[in-house]
């Protein structure tokens, strides 16, 4: 008899929850042509006594939900979307314990991008079940609803089949909701049977309230509803330049803080010395006697090292000065992001597993308690780099709520996340993105560029 096998599908990357309700056109015109900012604040209120007062009521029974969740009445729902997503397969084997699950050693695993097979997959790949259209520019509307979009990153649709063959791509079934431009999906089936989904980590990103008129309600009007919205969002080549000031200027804050400008000064020193060396530049005067002094006082330490039977190469004291220096700048650039993420309650072994098991730096960084992480950056800062490598924005500034975020963004999701922001708020402005990578060579090149300035500048004054 074949013995069965287990994968586990989970729809990867953006994520969130989504609600529409009906509301009074007397709440819909309080709130019409108002900041988006105005009204997540009445939405997202813990207390009664810490909303707006004088809003009419949003229901006809004269009532408020407390909570933006409540306002449900015609859809709710919390799932992955299906566009900009990847599928992630992966094959599991009992643990032993009761129903429990472990990644199977050796076993498959395999990552699908949706938009770039859907093409060649079975019309039963991805099916609209329903669809949702809002108008939201209308001031008179017929049946006026209030939207709200919780919006996150993650791993938020996980199921598991259960089969007697490999797994096939061709018969996995994505049944989703166009929910006025996102497709949320609303069950998964694998050769024809439905898979029970349940959720499993997500990063919160920002959130989304508006006001419309509910039009659609059918899967024909599905594709209407995907293009509904025209909104111009900033371009790739945009999107770059604007990353080199706010790349330039957390280098330079870096190397001009209170640790940074004494580290930068012997990183000059150091790295003065060995284009000297290779005949790259020329000091003389002041500029030689600063750098054979500094040679000096690095030979009189590691000659007390040896003292004590340490052996202590001076060019090791150049090259931990260099290391430190760029471990400086890397801290210091992710003092808003990673460094800043409070999380005391999160399970701090399970981080550090997915660390281990899936290789994922920003995983093993949260692992460590908040007060540590500065330090281990500042050690250990090409972990860093190899992770922002792969993920190296980060946007500040106005995100989907109106809200300031903090966000790191892959590097080919850059777009994707500005047109997000931008469809959100009908424009792309007061967005900060800085790159990670350009903060790196702009340490060297700054080291490497103060280095040779200073070099002609002394040899002018010899």
């Amino acid at each position: 008899m074949t013995e069965p096998r287990y994968f586990e599908i989970s729809i990867v990357r953006w994520c969130g929850e989504f609600v529409c309700g009906r509301v009074t056109r007397a709440f819909y015109d309080h709130w019409k042509g108002r900041p988006e900012a105005d009204l997540a604040a009445f939405m997202t209120a813990w207390e009664k006594d810490e909303r707006e007062t004088g809003v009419p009521p949003a229901r006809v029974d004269a009532s408020t939900p407390d909570n933006w969740y409540e306002f449900d009445d015609v859809e709710h729902i919390s799932n992955a979307v299906a566009s900009n997503n990847f599928v992630h397969v992966m094959e599991i084997e009992p643990d032993g314990s009761d129903g429990g699950f472990r990644q199977k050693a050796g076993g498959y695993e395999e990552d699908f991008e949706i938009s770039a097979i859907a093409g060649d997959m079975p019309e039963t790949f991805l099916k609209c079940v329903r669809s949702l259209k809002v108008d939201r520019d209308t001031d008179d509307p017929t049946n006026p609803v209030l939207v709200a979009k919780s919006l996150a990153k993650g791993m938020d649709t996980v199921a598991r089949c259960e089969t007697t063959g490999p797994f096939d791509i061709r018969k996995l079934s994505i049944c989703y909701i166009d929910f006025d431009g996102d497709d949320v999906v609303e069950s998964l089936a694998y050769d024809g049977v439905f898979l029970e989904i349940e959720g499993q980590f997500s990063d919160g990103k920002g959130m989304v309230f508006y006001l419309g008129d509910l039009h659609t309600w059918s899967p024909e009007d599905s594709d209407a509803a995907q293009t509904a919205t025209d909104v111009k969002s900033p371009g790739k080549l945009r999107l770059l330049a604007g990353t080199l000031w706010p790349s330039l200027r957390t280098a330079l804050g870096a190397i001009f803080s209170l640790f940074g400008f004494p580290v930068f000064l012997l990183a000059m020193i150091g790295a003065a010395k060995y284009l000297q060396l290779f005949n790259l530049i020329e000091f003389k005067g002041w500029a030689l006697s600063i750098i054979e002094t500094q040679a000096d006082v690095l030979d009189d330490i590691a000659g007390a090292a040896a003292d004590y039977g340490v052996k202590f190469p001076a060019f090791l004291a150049d090259v931990a000065v260099m290391y430190l220096s760029v471990g400086n700048t890397v801290a210091r650039a992710e003092k808003s992001d990673l460094l800043s993420v409070d999380n005391d309650d999160s399970n701090h072994w399970a981080l550090f597993k997915e660390w281990v098991t899936r290789g994922r730096v920003d995983s093993l960084l949260l692992s460590l308690p908040k007060i540590t992480r500065d330090g281990f950056v500042r050690l250990f800062w090409p972990l860093m780099v190899l992770y922002r490598f792969k993920t190296p924005f980060v946007v500040s500034g106005p995100g989907p709520s109106g809200d300031g975020i903090s966000s790191s963004v892959p590097r080919h999701e850059l777009a994707d996340f500005a047109r997000m922001i931008t469809e959100a708020h009908g424009t792309w402005k007061g967005q900060s993105v800085q790159d990670f990578r350009q903060i790196f060579v702009w340490h060297v090149v700054l080291v490497l560029g103060a280095t040779a300035l200073s070099a002609y500048a002394f040899k002018l004054l010899a």
